[in-house]
């Protein structure tokens, strides 16, 4: 039991490590955002028009969709928001060692795989989670091909290197340490 929880903690850890560095030393990130010329009038402007807190589309409606008109898809904290960091820590690191232990979970479910092959199989599910999460939003709301590249690679980097730790953990399948799952037997 302590060689899962550890690899768990240790994967979230890593994860979370990688996201300061992502976000807070690497310039990427910022390289992908834009900043508003007049951040003060469009927050007026959001304050008067969007007054609960959501996601807003502009247009709304799809048919109001025109070549060449202005097009947004928009997050509005009309409240604003508590940059508490020592919370947002808190619960960053908590999400992110709920995240390696279902990565942890995945790899219990795979059998015969090597060190390597775990690892490969991490960057597919990373990679995979990359697609499925940011991949709709590059096609149907216009992100940015530059920030949709950015945040899968995020992703993808930030799974294979908690992968090095989580893989090593993750012993070979067995019937008492799958979550249960027994293998189908075999006739004989």
């Amino acid at each position: 039991m302590k060689k899962p929880l550890l690899a768990v903690v240790l994967g979230g850890v890593v994860l979370f490590l990688w996201g300061f560095i992502s976000w807070a030393v690497l310039p990427w990130h910022d390289m992908v955002a834009n900043k508003f010329s007049d951040e003060a009038a469009v927050a007026q402007v959001l304050k008067a028009n969007a007054p609960v807190q959501g996601i807003y589309y502009l247009p709304y409606a799809e048919e109001d969709h025109k070549p060449g008109e202005v097009a947004a898809f928009v997050n509005v904290l009309p409240q604003g928001f508590d940059m508490n960091m020592g919370k947002l820590m808190g619960i960053g690191l908590t999400m992110q060692i709920l995240s390696a232990a279902l990565v942890f979970g995945l790899l219990r479910q795979t059998q015969g795989l090597s060190y390597l092959g775990k690892l490969k199989f991490v960057a597919w599910v990373g990679l995979t989670i990359g697609f499925v999460s940011h991949g709709p939003y590059w096609n149907w709301f216009g992100f940015s091909t530059s920030y949709t590249i950015v945040t899968i690679l995020d992703i993808l980097i930030g799974g294979a290197l908690a992968s090095l730790v989580i893989a090593r953990f993750a012993e070979e399948n067995r019937p008492d340490a799958s979550f249960g799952v027994r293998p189908a037997a075999t006739g004989g």
